[in-house]
């Protein structure tokens, strides 16, 4: 069996742990721009087409201009149709 690098207490001593402390400090970003806690749908948006247009950028060896274009197609919001899913499953 082998040896354990450390040696265990012949007996149990009881020692209360102290509780951990926790420092918090301000981040070190510049003060006169603070970080905005609260976006709009419009900045979310735009946002999220930048990142799936690096993502198709990266995956596919495309340029990020391609990749724009592209994300603007997938992107796009769909057409309505005068029947709902429900109407078209009873149909079926």
């Amino acid at each position: 069996m082998p040896s354990l690098p450390f040696s265990a207490p012949s007996s149990p001593t009881k020692t209360t742990p102290s509780p951990p402390s926790i420092v918090l400090s301000p981040s070190t970003g510049s003060p006169s721009s603070p970080r905005q806690l609260y976006q709009s749908k419009d900045q979310i948006a735009s946002a999220y087409r930048l990142r799936y247009a690096q993502y198709l950028a990266a995956t596919f060896n495309m340029s990020l201009e391609a990749a724009m274009a592209e994300a603007d197609v997938q992107l796009a919001p769909r057409r309505s149709s005068g029947v709902s899913e429900a109407e078209a499953l009873r149909e079926s």
